[in-house]
């Protein structure tokens, strides 16, 4: 089995805070993440309907969807979470031990996906935390016209640690810098991967194309995340990798 990740990879991730690999989702990966995205869209509408309303969270019909947990619910999409490509950027990352911790889908609808501002994920739990890793793939081609996401270098912002997040009314986004770096935009292609720390900045702008814009982001953390003074896991705690082997290779 062809290795993806490099040990430049490595390094730039342990520097910088990110890296990003082009085309590196099979082709049999990539339609499962398109239909999965159909399915799981067709669900949150019904959803919506049922509670007679557009907006969901951060989810607002017509205009931006954040699908979370439920891979379990898509055909096959299991099969991307806990594939060998997942389980080499844990390796490379935080490590042989790995949980799933997270995974949404983020859609952004044709000339009205609204902007996603600059945060860490690490802001949406606000507590310290060991830095788990985000996977996000490329479902469509990315374009700085259809609201391609953002990354921060370490190296351009000077923080690497966690920093307190305020929230914005209107969105429900929750926004940790201020400031006038713009990062560096993954202008890539269908099927790549952007990786990157949960203390790592990002964002992502508007979709003003006539096309639909798609990422699906799945994280994946070296020990159960739970909440404050609990022992209750705060999202999901899926255990994935034990000292490198996949817990469940059937997947």
């Amino acid at each position: 089995m062809s290795m993806i990740i490099t040990d430049q990879h490595r390094e730039q991730f342990n520097d910088e805070g990110y890296f990003i690999v082009e085309h590196a989702i099979s082709a049999e990966h990539l339609n499962i993440l398109r239909s999965a995205c159909e399915y799981l869209m067709d669900l949150m509408h019904q959803e919506m309907d049922r509670l007679g309303t557009d907006h969901i969270h951060i989810s607002h019909r017509g205009k931006r969807y954040h699908i979370a947990k439920q891979y379990e619910q898509a055909p096959r999409l299991s099969e991307y979470v806990f594939g060998n490509l997942m389980a080499e950027v844990c390796r490379a990352t935080i490590g042989d031990n790995a949980f799933l911790f997270y995974d949404q889908y983020v859609v952004k609808s044709a000339e009205q996906g609204i902007r996603f501002s600059w945060h860490q994920d690490g802001g949406y739990l606000g507590f310290s935390h060991r830095p788990y890793v985000t996977v996000w793939a490329a479902v469509d081609d990315m374009t700085l016209e259809n609201g391609t996401a953002r990354i921060m270098p370490f190296s351009h912002i000077g923080i690497r640690t966690l920093v307190e997040h305020l929230q914005e009314t209107t969105s429900g986004d929750k926004i940790g810098y201020f400031g006038n770096q713009s990062g560096i935009p993954a202008i890539v292609p269908a099927g790549s991967i952007v990786v990157f720390s949960s203390l790592t900045f990002h964002c992502s702008g508007a979709n003003t194309t006539d096309q639909m814009r798609r990422a699906y982001v799945t994280q994946y953390s070296a020990e159960r995340i739970c909440k404050p003074h609990a022992n209750e896991p705060l999202h999901l705690a899926v255990p994935f990798l034990k000292n490198g082997h996949p817990v469940n290779p059937s997947c």
